[in-house]
């Protein structure tokens, strides 16, 4: 099956931001380099890719300006690939290099997000730039998007916790969601209008992803 999003069964949403220096001292070229085939190496993912916020029309200002999809093989492979043993020190290694130019990050940047598709992605459908709708509550009925997901789920990121494997590492959206957000619509086109319940609307580029 080709390395495309819409073939995951489950996705990972990583919200995130660097500081300027990082950006001026070449972190979307270290990305294509290192991050993206790191990644996309994992056992278990089948497409990760690297965005960039570009403009935020609605919802803003937000505090996270860049985000990755880490979609899966299957449902099964979530803890093999989250407790991947490299990524601990890959994460480590991201953190001394870039940073997120605070001391402290707030919530939202020390979790990642657990999304399944709300309903069959269109095929074959991709792009250097994209339209990313999202919104709190019920997913609104009618969205026309390439992709539509639904948050189920908070990771926590390695260093967010300095055990290995906490019990909470993976809870349900509705205990607590740092992200804010209860969907996402994926629109590669950015032509299709935002639905009604929309609080952030927002348009990123491609940095880095798999070849299919």
């Amino acid at each position: 099956m080709q390395r495309f999003l819409e073939n995951c069964p489950l996705v990972i949403f990583i919200a995130y931001t660097v500081p300027p220096a990082a950006v001026e001292g070449g972190y979307a070229d270290w990305l294509v380099r290192v991050d993206n085939p790191f990644f996309n190496a994992i056992p278990g993912t089948r497409h990760y890719a690297n965005w960039r916020v570009d403009a935020v029309t609605a919802g803003g200002p937000l505090v996270w300006d860049w985000f990755d999809f880490q979609g899966l093989e299957a449902e099964s492979d979530l803890e093999r690939v989250w407790f991947n043993p490299d990524l601990d020190a890959f994460r480590a290694e991201w953190l001394r290099l870039w940073g997120y130019g605070k001391a402290e990050p707030p919530p939202v940047l020390r979790h990642a997000y657990l999304m399944r598709p709300v309903r069959p992605a269109v095929p074959g459908r991709t792009g250097p730039g994209l339209r990313l709708r999202a919104g709190q509550g019920p997913v609104p009925a009618g969205i026309a998007a390439d992709m539509l997901f639904r948050v189920d789920g908070v990771l926590r990121k390695h260093f967010a916790t300095p055990d290995r494997r906490p019990d909470d590492w993976l809870r349900p959206a509705d205990a607590g969601n740092p992200l804010g957000l209860d969907w996402l619509a994926v629109d590669y086109g950015g032509n299709s209008p935002a639905p009604s319940g929309t609080a952030v609307d927002l348009g990123a580029s491609l940095v880095a992803a798999p070849d299919p």
